[in-house]
């Protein structure tokens, strides 16, 4: 509450508030993945991975942006009525 209050007279204090937190978090996050994750273990081998699940999605988001039916439309516009 004081510091709202402070921002509230003196927008400027917030700047360096702000680039703080971020350093701050930028630190913290920087340290976190070293732990999370640590350093690869095993052999490192070239993936071969199908890119067929990625474009099949591609493809069923953009039919569906194409073409919806009906029933999934009004039940959309529904939903958004109640959302308001």
């Amino acid at each position: 509450m004081i510091i709202t209050s402070t921002f509230a007279r003196q927008p400027l204090l917030a700047i360096p508030l702000v680039a703080g937190l971020l350093i701050g978090i930028g630190a913290l996050v920087l340290r976190m993945q070293g732990l999370a994750f640590g350093g690869p273990a095993g052999a490192s081998a070239p993936v071969h991975a199908s890119v067929v699940p990625l474009f099949f999605h591609l493809a069923i988001v953009l039919l569906a942006g194409i073409f919806l039916p009906e029933a999934v439309v009004s039940w959309f516009r529904a939903v958004a009525s109640m959302i308001g």
